[in-house]
């Protein structure tokens, strides 16, 4: 009988948002135990001293020399490395702090800043090799599942390079760029099934910028829609992406 594929997931700073949309499966979760084995996930099994895993998923930002140590680690012990989440794909809010003065702004946080680390946040694949990027604030736990299920099957997942505006389009959602709302959806990445346009709420761009998306393109038609390239410069700041 084949070996099941040990499968880790470990946190860094982040919200375990993602993590919980991994719960949320559900039943899909159950099936899959049935192919994997799950050395580490912090919110159902902890363990430590596992020496080699097949497949480790990483949530959250390096926020702290710690975080960088225990990443750099993982990294080791690891044939496949995936970044889950936009707060190890791209930095996610933590990020924010970078477009502002941070040595002036720790000080509003913390009354004793000596002894706290204040290093600009980057993204996992700055720090170490990044096999797969699976991003979202949270993630799309239907694109887990079918992650898992591509790796099960000895394929490395790949994401069709689709705009979020592709799937809003199919589910025939109100378009807000065309009511003169900032939305990023032209330029962001797809596979969350345009969670947000369903509740007309914008595409803030949580998972990312398509490869080779025209911004410069999109900023033009943004201006004829009446929106300020400010308000755009500051949606891109909320998810790490300016």
């Amino acid at each position: 009988m084949k070996s099941k594929l040990k499968i880790a997931i470990f946190s860094l700073t982040s919200c375990s948002g993602c993590q919980m949309e991994v719960v949320n499966l559900g039943g899909k979760f159950l099936d899959i135990l049935k192919y994997i084995k799950v050395e580490n996930f912090p919110l159902v099994k902890e363990k430590k001293n596992v020496k080699k895993y097949d497949v480790v998923f990483i949530e959250g930002s390096p926020v702290t020399k710690k975080n960088i140590k225990e990443l750099k680690k993982i990294r080791k012990k690891t044939k496949f490395l995936i970044a889950l989440g936009t707060c190890a794909c791209l930095g996610c809010v933590q990020k924010m702090k970078n477009y502002r003065n941070k040595d002036e702004v720790i000080k509003n946080v913390y009354q004793f800043v000596k002894k706290i680390d204040n290093f600009e946040i980057k993204p996992l694949k700055d720090y170490v090799t990044i096999d797969f990027e699976l991003s979202g604030c949270p993630i799309n736990k239907n694109e887990f599942y079918w992650a898992i299920c591509q790796l099960l099957a000895g394929k490395i997942p790949k994401i069709s390079q689709r705009p979020v505006c592709y799937e809003c389009q199919l589910e025939e959602n109100e378009c807000l760029l065309q009511k003169g709302q900032v939305c990023l959806g032209p330029l962001i990445l797809g596979g969350c099934e345009a969670v947000c346009l369903k509740s007309k709420q914008s595409c803030d761009g949580c998972r990312g910028f398509l490869k080779d998306a025209k911004i410069e393109n999109y900023i033009k038609i943004f201006k004829k829609q009446g929106i300020d390239k400010k308000d755009f410069e500051e949606s891109l700041e909320i998810f790490g992406l300016k």
